[in-house]
């Protein structure tokens, strides 16, 4: 499904956790939007302040990209050259990578949204790997992200789904071998309000 109105912008940009950066959707059609952007605005807000108390966080905001879609709030914790969140071929993250999850989830825990985490691998040059071992590997790293937000509060009711996309959606088309195409995605899902019962 195509976005509209999508603006692009470098990756260095894209890495900032301060604003909506690599799409920027604005949904002014449904009904209740704005009650849903003024929390999606607020969830953005103490995202970034969990982030900044994080000590470490000169290291590791590139590798946090927070930005709007038309599905919704998007925290995508994102591979970047010489820094990985998670070991080469491995489904368990860095301790790094644990720090970050347990700094977002409990804004997590107090937005009423789904979340869904999707689980994305870099294309493999040559026949490195068996077939296969893309799609396994990223939602292995999906259900990894999903168990540490679950351990740190978010109810499991709230996950909407957990899905492993392996390279078939890179960041980067033009080169999915980069390493910023390695990702986890946290979605907090932009609903619509539920309709009031009829009389």
């Amino acid at each position: 499904r195509k976005m509209q109105n999508v603006e692009k912008v470098s990756p260095d940009q894209a890495a900032s956790v301060s604003v909506p950066t690599k799409y920027v959707q604005r949904d002014t059609q449904s009904e209740g939007s704005q009650m849903a952007d003024r929390g999606f605005t607020t969830a953005a807000a103490t995202l970034r302040q969990a982030l900044q108390e994080m000590p470490e966080i000169a290291e590791i905001s590139r590798n946090v990209v927070v930005e709007e879609t038309a599905e919704g709030r998007d925290i995508q914790i994102v591979d970047q050259d010489g820094r990985s969140m998670f070991p080469e071929g491995a489904a368990l993250p860095y301790e790094r990578t644990r720090k970050v999850v347990a700094a977002i989830a409990p804004t997590l825990r107090r937005m009423p949204n789904r979340v869904r985490v999707t689980g994305h691998t870099s294309s493999i040059r040559g026949a490195a790997r068996e077939r296969g071992a893309g799609w396994k590997l990223s939602t292995d790293r999906a259900v990894a992200i999903r168990d540490l937000l679950a351990n740190s509060g978010v109810p499991d009711d709230r996950f909407e789904s957990i899905i492993g996309k392996a390279d078939t959606q890179p960041v980067f088309p033009d080169d999915p071998f980069l390493a910023p195409n390695r990702r986890v995605s946290i979605l907090l899902v932009r609903e619509a309000p539920p309709l009031p019962p009829s009389k």
